[in-house]
């Protein structure tokens, strides 16, 4: 069998994760399962060096592909989250009392799965996005969202989620985990329908917050 370039195999990999399938059954949007951790993170290696050359970025994040997870909607579609390199309970760093907080982990989308306000999706032109080029040449796009976690005072931890602005397009304040989660941070889908989903993300095993995602 000829070996295929490791480029090639990579942007296979990516377009059965992104690409937009136009005729996806209603149920597709329904389910989010869990993604094997490899594949998770051959996504995420092609995804992670696309972001790096995002300009603006509100905080500093060294993505660590090697530990990312993943959700499958089905139909080539899905998400990961990558969390950033470093991050370890009961080790300081000053950034979580930053205004903006310190770099948590980037978490890459298909475009459909725009984070929701209000009931309301967050406009993608709002939000940060990658893009790259498949084999025919065309030209396709993640949406990412840049994951912060600030301490605002005393126990008040908050989850921000940035787009394009300098202010978060999400805040969310962390509680305790109701549900045990291995790894620095760990992500599940809760109540899925057909129009949102919710994603929890769980630090250390310990504590979780949550915000809903349009489908």
């Amino acid at each position: 069998m000829k070996k295929q370039p490791l480029f090639f195999i990579l942007t296979m990999v990516c377009l059965l994760l992104l690409s937009i399938q136009a005729a996806a059954p209603a149920h597709a949007a329904e389910k989010l399962s869990e993604l094997d951790s490899w594949t998770a993170q051959e996504y995420a290696q092609h995804l992670v060096d696309k972001f790096t050359e995002v300009k603006g970025k509100q905080v500093k994040l060294d993505a660590n592909a090697d530990e990312a997870s993943g959700l499958s909607a089905g139909g080539g579609e899905g998400i990961i989250l990558v969390p950033a390199r470093g991050v370890k309970e009961g080790e300081e760093n000053d950034a979580v009392y930053t205004e903006k907080g310190a770099g948590l982990a980037c978490l890459f989308m298909s475009p459909r799965f725009n984070p929701m306000v209000d009931g309301k999706q967050i406009a993608q032109e709002k939000l940060l996005s990658v893009n790259y080029i498949d084999q025919d040449g065309d030209e396709k796009m993640a949406t990412c969202l840049l994951l912060a976690i600030r301490n605002v005072e005393g126990d008040d931890w908050r989850l921000y989620a940035y787009g394009k602005d300098k202010k978060p397009v999400i805040d969310a304040k962390f509680g305790m985990a109701e549900e045990e989660a291995e790894g620095v941070i760990a992500m599940v889908s809760k109540e899925a329908s057909e129009k949102d989903a919710k994603l929890v993300f769980t630090l250390f095993g310990k504590y979780a917050a949550n915000f809903k995602i349009g489908q």
